[in-house]
């Protein structure tokens, strides 16, 4: 069924401003005013500090390209219908999304937010934590799309293991050490979530960010168990472990299950284990369990 495409319209009618040298701002002629008054300064360089953090990875991106990240600023008043929110996620208070990017200089995905949530910003380590956390589904979007546990987890992954961001995010690290295994899900009972429309629907704790919520809790732990075994495979750093992990999945031409199983044949570990089993996820956890013992 045909859907008119809002967002593409509210662009192409959109100014622009340079923010700095890899960030730039489409918004509404109305809205363009609050940019020119400074309004929206300290949330945007709020961004770009995080922005930084994922730059100074010095991740390849395909074609060798240094795409530009561009940040799509909305209406309050639509924002819902211009950033296609999935319901089971939207408050009616705003909010912020990857969302197709429609300038040729920038990466696959821009970052579309509501004007309200860039107004007198102050973050605390769990919004940071999910500032990033969009941030690496921009990042992902120039390697691959598919597989929602896939791309959550990565985008979980990135900030709480390879910023280390696990270590200072108190609340998330007490979360994980007091997980049963029952709540903890293995690829296909996310695989069949995704397909049933459940994924992302029931949390450990209540409102809290999309960091509580049990689906993406286990796609969390399954990537990071991913990229710590590539990092023994490879005898690698954590970073290089991450681009390899990137590039196993964008060289795929598989989705769901089978996509499982071709990331288990890269990293010459059990297709069935790594699809049925949970593994990879208590690697993970053993980990986290053991940096926290450590610091005792």
């Amino acid at each position: 069924m045909y859907k008119k495409d809002n967002l593409r319209e509210y662009i192409m009618d959109s100014e622009l401003r340079n923010f700095s040298d890899n960030i730039r701002v489409r918004l509404s002629k109305e809205l363009a005013k609050k940019y020119d008054a400074n309004l929206f300064d300290k949330a945007l360089l709020n961004l770009q500090k995080c922005f930084n953090m994922i730059n100074n990875l010095n991740i390849k991106y395909p074609a060798n390209s240094k795409p530009i990240l561009y940040i799509y600023i909305v209406p309050d008043e639509n924002y819902a219908d211009l950033l296609n929110m999935p319901i089971n996620f939207d408050n009616g208070k705003g909010g912020g999304k990857p969302v197709k990017c429609y300038d040729l200089d920038g990466f696959n995905d821009a970052y579309g937010v509501s004007q309200n949530l860039l107004e007198n910003e102050d973050l605390n380590i769990s919004q940071i934590e999910n500032k990033i956390h969009e941030l690496s589904h921009i990042v992902h979007s120039q390697f691959f799309a598919k597989n929602q546990m896939i791309c959550e987890g990565f985008a979980e992954a990135l900030p709480l293991y390879i910023l280390d961001f696990e270590d200072k995010f108190e609340d998330h690290k007490n979360a994980l050490i007091e997980l049963d295994e029952s709540e903890i899900f293995s690829a296909k009972q996310l695989i069949d979530s995704e397909k049933d429309g459940t994924f992302g629907i029931s949390e450990i704790m209540s409102t809290k960010s999309c960091s509580f919520r049990s689906s993406y809790i286990s796609s969390y732990l399954f990537v990071r168990g991913c990229i710590e075994t590539i990092e023994e495979k490879y005898n690698c750093s954590k970073v290089e472990a991450l681009q390899r992990f990137m590039e196993i999945v964008k060289q795929s031409a598989c989705f769901d299950e089978w996509l499982i199983f071709d990331i288990a044949n890269a990293m010459g570990i059990s297709p069935d284990i790594l699809l049925n089993g949970k593994d990879m996820q208590f690697k993970a956890l053993y980990s986290i369990k053991l940096l926290i013992n450590r610091k005792k």
